[in-house]
């Protein structure tokens, strides 16, 4: 059965998720600090913060004592504190067992919000959208989630404006981590995916397409994506969600979670057999969401399962029944629910 947290940390939640969603830039770098250097006889007033490189960078406000430096300091040092009573209510979280992504893959999801990525038909995807979808739904994090891996969908079009100049790559290096494509098998096809220098973080653009696994042009991007199977099911009628970073709370576009749940029962089949563990994560992360949704949100489940496609449903059908194996912790309706799915064949 679902294990849900208690009201006071849903509370906190709501708060935090609710003082994020005014954000319309998230920085890049710590809260930062004031500090004075004097030069010839006159003392300056400047404003150091850490970059995710690592590197401070200082900024001169002006000659201390000044009302405009002054003035300039009091900014700072509010925005400051907003930061920092922000990364301690996402600690209490965190250790709340709240979903929460690693600090790279933070501070690469919130570039890409500043680059309005979420808010010009990008949708966040993958097992960051399951930890944000759970926190959404008020539940804890199961033991074994844990990911890299961050995924950007779209239903074919992510219509952000980038100057000619630039492109996919050049918005995730404004994060400061390093990022470089990844070459395909196939060196004749465009790169779908990029890596973290020396680091597991991956990001990956998707977009609907067939059993092919097609490569696609963003041409607004200036990048390409892979086309996916039964994806634009997934990517349909997205809605505001959160993640949670080391200090950070990035708005974003996430998946419905019945359709995220029906999705991941359908991707499971789609796996090479050599992907067992992958396909059983998936009928996991489909029970888990599932158990929650009856409980809280049962129509949801009922519309979700009335828009499947219809060659979809013997493939919900066939890992249904195999979620029901692989999780015996189940409430009594999401059960039902499983088995009434077992039927759609």
């Amino acid at each position: 059965m679902a294990s849900f947290h208690n009201d006071a940390l849903q509370t906190l939640y709501s708060s935090i998720t609710e003082r994020a969603s005014v954000q319309r830039h998230i920085p890049l770098h710590s809260p930062g600090s004031a500090a004075q250097k004097t030069v010839d006889g006159k003392t300056y007033t400047y404003w150091r913060v850490y970059l995710a490189s690592g590197k401070h960078k200082e900024t001169s406000l002006g000659r201390a004592g000044e009302p405009a430096t002054n003035a300039a300091l009091e900014a700072r040092l509010l925005g400051s504190a907003e930061m920092r009573v922000l990364a301690a209510d996402v600690q209490v979280l965190r250790k709340a067992s709240f979903a929460a992504a690693d600090n790279s893959s933070a501070l690469t999801l919130a570039t890409l919000f500043n680059a309005g990525i979420f808010s010009h038909g990008g949708v966040l995807v993958g097992s960051h959208a399951f930890g944000g979808l759970l926190n959404s739904l008020g539940v804890r994090l199961p033991a074994n989630y844990r990911t890299e891996d961050i995924d950007i969908g779209s239903t074919g079009t992510i219509s952000v404006a980038i100057p000619e100049d630039r492109s996919f790559l050049d918005i995730l290096r404004d994060s400061g981590i390093p990022f470089i494509e990844v070459p395909e098998l196939d060196s004749r096809k465009p790169s779908t995916s990029f890596k973290a220098r020396g680091q597991p973080l991956k990001v990956d653009l998707l977009v609907p397409g067939t059993e092919a696994y097609e490569t696609k042009a963003l041409p607004q991007l200036r990048a390409h994506a892979t086309g996916l199977p039964y994806f634009r099911y997934l990517v349909s009628n997205p809605a505001r969600g959160f993640i949670l970073g080391k200090e950070h709370v990035v708005p974003v576009m996430l998946p419905d979670p019945a359709r995220f749940a029906l999705h991941k029962l359908v991707v499971s089949t789609l796996r090479d057999p050599s992907r067992a563990l992958k396909a059983d994560k998936d009928r996991r992360q489909a029970a888990v969401l599932i158990d929650a949704l009856t409980e809280k949100f049962p129509d949801w489940l009922t519309t979700a399962t009335n828009d499947l496609e219809k060659s979809a449903r013997p493939r919900v059908a066939m890992a249904a029944a195999q979620a029901l194996n692989l999780a015996p912790g189940l409430s009594e309706r999401a059960r039902d629910f499983l088995a009434d799915l077992g039927a759609l064949a």
